[in-house]
């Protein structure tokens, strides 16, 4: 759904790539740990080349689009809000992942790596999707939070109707 948010050609070239990668992924997931090396005979693995044009990407969105200093409240737009949902499930994705490297069915560690940093990329594509379009809601730094919590004044009482 991010993609066909996305308006900007190359944010959105990356998540169309990123996509045909994720077949990719999920078949090294889906092959068993016996049969991967026909895998890699046949078709295409995760390599560092790939892993590292993801961080290659990560750095480019890091130089052009300022961070907020503090937590990112998710949704400022439509497209930024896609790329956090597929954020949150490819975090959920990873720690699978990394249940399947502890069990020793993940033949390929490169995945792993993959799947991290394609999690910072959906992080930095989101925050340049909102760019200046909206100030990001943030949530309070640890160093504004007040010791005690903010008193709330109570409604008015009603008076009954005679």
């Amino acid at each position: 759904m991010a993609r066909a948010l996305i308006k900007d050609r190359g944010r959105h070239a990356i998540v169309l790539r990123v996509q045909s990668e994720l077949f990719t992924v999920g078949a090294e997931l889906a092959t068993d740990a016996a049969e991967y090396d026909k895998l890699q005979q046949h078709f295409m693995v995760v390599t560092p080349d790939v892993t590292s044009r993801l961080e290659a990407e990560i750095d480019d969105l890091e130089r052009r689009v300022p961070l907020p200093d503090a937590f990112v409240i998710p949704g400022g737009t439509p497209a930024a809000a896609a790329l956090d949902v597929a954020r949150a499930v490819l975090r959920r994705s990873e720690r699978r992942i990394v249940g399947l490297q502890q069990a020793g069915q993940l033949r390929n560690p490169e995945v792993m790596r993959y799947a991290n940093r394609l999690s910072d990329l959906l992080f930095m594509l989101a925050r340049a999707e909102e760019g200046s379009a909206i100030k990001p809601l943030t949530g309070r730094r640890v160093a504004r939070t007040p010791l005690t919590p903010a008193r709330t004044r109570r409604a008015p009482k009603r008076r009954p109707r005679g």
